[in-house]
């Protein structure tokens, strides 16, 4: 049996105070692959964001192999590699500041601190 890697427990998220979903949950076992179909606006990417631990859900718990993802996130996060459509770079930076905002996100202690 594949093993359990995400569980998403009554996941809402939100933008500007309006929940652009509510109530999902979800278990994801290794080796599957999910599609994500909606309209435009609907929350596609904020869902895919928060999976990564780049925004947060309005309510609701994520859970990495059992474990919640706020008590595990540098493993989690270890074990991500998330591309968005848009490139994650902030244009009135240098190079340099990019990269090194890229690796403040990052700096939390390998014992699972917020970042």
């Amino acid at each position: 049996m594949a093993e359990l890697l995400l569980t998403l427990e009554n996941l809402t998220c939100e933008r500007d105070e309006r929940p652009l979903f509510s109530g999902l949950t979800a278990q994801l076992y290794a080796g599957e692959r999910v599609q994500i179909l909606g309209p435009n606006g609907s929350g596609k990417t904020t869902l895919l964001r928060t999976l990564a631990g780049i925004g947060a859900p309005a309510r609701g718990r994520i859970e990495w192999r059992g474990t919640p993802v706020s008590a595990c996130r540098w493993a989690f996060r270890q074990s991500l590699l998330y591309i968005g459509h848009a490139p994650g770079i902030k244009a009135a930076l240098t190079p340099l500041e990019n990269l090194a905002w890229y690796r403040a996100l990052g700096a939390g202690s390998q014992q699972g601190d917020a970042v």
